[in-house]
């Protein structure tokens, strides 16, 4: 059951988030949970999507980010069919340093919703690892760790020295003399 209060305060929320307004958001997120919690009842859980979101905004904007982790974990488990609550669990994940966990997340969420474009750009985003230079060796190896580093070195070195092409601009067509002075 919704709650119509607390539902247009969510819708709020959604609102001040696509405008870059992370503070309002968080304010209307937090204030739908109240509202939900008021009208259905203390034991009753807020909607998922409105913890997700608050997760999301408390993480981004307070840095407090075991409490949302918690709250998005939370809201991934009660709809774990949601791939909005999967972006945003993983996008808290990856900006409080846990990229592992992270794409993890939006890996499952794609799982979910193969077509959804907010968790490929996410996933793209962070872009691909390679495969470890000693591959039997864990990743964290300290001999993977420094072959990689080497590996990136000369790539970047080739890069360099690499000759960058320029786009060459045609030639102005040559003007008859007129012979006029």
């Amino acid at each position: 059951m919704l709650v119509r209060p607390a539902e247009h305060s969510f819708n709020q929320g959604m609102e001040a988030l696509a405008r870059g307004e992370a503070v309002k958001a968080l304010a209307m997120f937090e204030a739908a949970i109240r509202l939900d919690r008021k009208f259905r009842g203390t034991a009753a859980r807020p909607q998922p999507r409105y913890l997700s979101f608050y997760g999301l905004c408390l993480g981004l904007e307070s840095h407090r980010w075991k409490e949302a982790v918690d709250l998005c974990r939370e809201a991934v488990q009660a709809e774990s069919y949601n791939p909005d609550l999967h972006l945003n669990l993983g996008r808290v994940l990856v900006a409080a340093g846990r990229r592992k966990e992270g794409w993890e997340a939006l890996q499952r969420g794609v799982e979910v919703d193969e077509a959804h474009q907010g968790l490929r750009r996410a996933l793209a985003a962070m872009g691909t690892r390679r495969r470890p230079a000693v591959p039997f060796l864990a990743r964290g190896h300290a001999i993977n760790k420094v072959l990689g580093k080497m590996a990136h070195q000369d790539e970047k070195k080739k890069k360099r020295a690499a000759p960058q092409k320029t786009a060459k601009r045609p030639l102005a067509p040559r003007r008859a003399a007129s012979g006029r002075g």
